[in-house]
């Protein structure tokens, strides 16, 4: 059987990374499936492609020589399918959009509501999702941009651009000790911890735990939660606190009290991530009236 253009792309991240858990990170994948794509290849072309020991990898002559051609084959592949779907894009007048709660909740709604006004020839379909599902359906073509938290690994046919900074606020119980409108991240360390799924490696948990650790502690995680819902419901039990984001403080929420974090120590970026291929001017629009919604409800 001829390779297939997946094969080609995780051979190219493997061969950059020279490293299958990295090149997985990178892929939004885990490590098993990358093996299997590599070892598919190698049949498919009858070659070895890459040398692996227990310390090291490295490309054979051969995989050096399909580095090269792969590379220029996908651009060109790439570029094809990039204009293709411009054209399709225009034509059907239906962008895909996908984005996080923190902006399907806020600043997306008002945005898409202007855009509708300045560009009525454009329909959208609206999805809300998790960063690691939305990303994967950018790079799969389920949609043409998303609304995802960052940091991202680019590819070729994707490019990003930051939309704001979200700054995370402490949900505790109504009854907690810890009183006023603002506290230390460091009053937290010896609280229990309700998160998002803590398998989660991209998102806002990482955030968290960064924060935390950049605070002195590692959060003792008494339960994790799919959506903010569950999270919140959980706090107003008193089973813990949580960080959320800015946009979740902005409705009152039974049983729960919101409080800033003094000197801000922790926030995660949300960006834009879109397919080369969507309409250079729509996308221009789209970025702006994120932008411009999120910095006036901050």
């Amino acid at each position: 059987m001829d390779p297939t253009l997946q094969q080609l792309r995780v051979f190219l991240v493997v061969a950059e990374e020279l490293h299958v858990g990295r090149a997985a990170a990178r892929l939004h994948m885990t490590q098993p499936p990358v093996s299997r794509h590599l070892k598919a290849l190698e049949t498919s072309l009858g070659v070895r492609l890459v040398e692996r020991s227990t310390r090291r990898m490295a490309l054979t002559p051969a995989g050096e020589v399909l580095r090269v051609e792969a590379e220029a084959m996908l651009a060109r592949w790439d570029r094809m399918v990039d204009q293709v779907r411009s054209e399709e894009a225009v034509a059907s007048h239906t962008l895909r959009l996908g984005s996080v709660e923190a902006v399907a909740v806020d600043a997306l709604p008002t945005a898409i509501g202007l855009l509708r006004e300045r560009c009525p020839e454009v329909e959208w379909d609206l999805r809300e999702g998790q960063t690691a599902e939305l990303l994967e359906g950018l790079h799969t073509d389920r949609f043409d941009c998303v609304a995802v938290r960052g940091p991202v690994h680019t590819a070729p046919g994707i490019s990003t651009a930051v939309i704001y900074d979200d700054e995370l606020v402490a949900a505790l119980p109504e009854s907690h000790w810890l009183a006023g409108p603002e506290i230390f991240l460091q009053s937290l360390a010896d609280e229990d911890f309700i998160v998002y799924n803590r398998r989660a490696r991209l998102g806002l948990l990482p955030a968290i735990l960064a924060a935390c650790g950049q605070a002195g502690f590692a959060p003792r995680i008494r339960h994790d939660a799919s959506g903010t819902e569950l999270m919140l419901g959980l706090v107003a039990a008193g089973d813990g606190v949580a960080l959320v984001s800015s946009s979740a403080a902005r409705a009152p929420r039974r049983g729960v009290r919101f409080a800033s974090l003094a000197g801000r120590p922790a926030s995660s970026p949300i960006l834009l991530a879109w397919r080369t291929s969507m309409p250079d001017g729509v996308v221009s629009q789209l970025l702006d009236l994120l932008r411009s919604t999120a910095m006036r409800q901050q």
